[in-house]
């Protein structure tokens, strides 16, 4: 009888022993675009856009970057041609002057919970433009960040110099309305979850840059 209860602790010993073993596995692996994004939940690596080129420009009117993307295999989601991008990570630096990234994966937000807000804005925001004038690119570029909230982007607490260059004067003061901001984000808010994201809606498409550049997104229509 103690032989089997002896038997029983070796094997659930080897059980625990196994189970932290592959916890140590995972935990010690490189991060993927859900680790670094998060709360990025359920992008779908999009087929035929596992080795897209981008080249990058400033916008400056319509948004705040405009892409060329090349190299993307036909799909359902995305094709060749240039796009209107924002930015996510207001952190990092990404080179915009004609430059290109090579070997760039594209995910679809298409229906992503947490991406529903900014997906509603992007739909919402040339009538808010035209509705609203003193609503400019950096207004909803603004919105973006405080909506995407990872990196953390607190208009109440952030510093002015610590905001990227395009959304500060040669003075070091503040190139947008706040008060703007805030009317785009309550608008959001209210709207977003009885929003129908059917056929004809747009939605953001992530390009994964190299982990030190701006992580930046397309806008697509379905």
């Amino acid at each position: 009888m103690k032989a089997i209860i002896y038997y029983k602790i070796y094997l659930l010993a080897i059980m625990v022993l196994f189970s932290i073993s592959c916890e140590n596995t995972v935990s010690g692996s490189e991060p993927d675009l859900t680790d670094t994004l998060d709360p990025v939940e359920d992008v779908l690596l999009i087929p035929g856009g596992e080795n897209a080129t981008i080249l990058v420009n400033k916008n400056h009117q319509t948004a705040y970057f405009s892409l060329l993307l090349s190299d993307i295999s036909p799909n359902d989601f995305i094709e060749n041609g240039t796009k209107e991008a924002w930015c996510i990570d207001w952190t990092k630096p990404i080179q915009s002057s004609n430059s290109t990234y090579n070997g760039i994966k594209l995910y679809s937000t298409d229906m992503v919970e947490k991406w529903k807000p900014v997906n509603y804005l992007l739909n919402i925001s040339q009538d808010l433009r035209s509705s609203d004038p003193d609503i400019t690119w950096r207004e909803l570029q603004i919105a973006i960040w405080s909506l995407r909230a990872n990196p953390e982007f607190d208009l109440d607490t952030i510093s002015t110099e610590d905001l990227p260059s395009s959304f500060r004067t040669e003075n070091g003061e503040r190139n947008f309305n706040i008060e703007k901001v805030n009317e785009i984000l309550s608008i959001v808010e209210s709207g977003y979850e009885d929003f129908d994201f059917s056929s004809g809606t747009k939605f953001a498409v992530i390009a994964e840059t190299p982990v030190d550049v701006q992580t930046v997104f397309v806008v697509v229509e379905k």
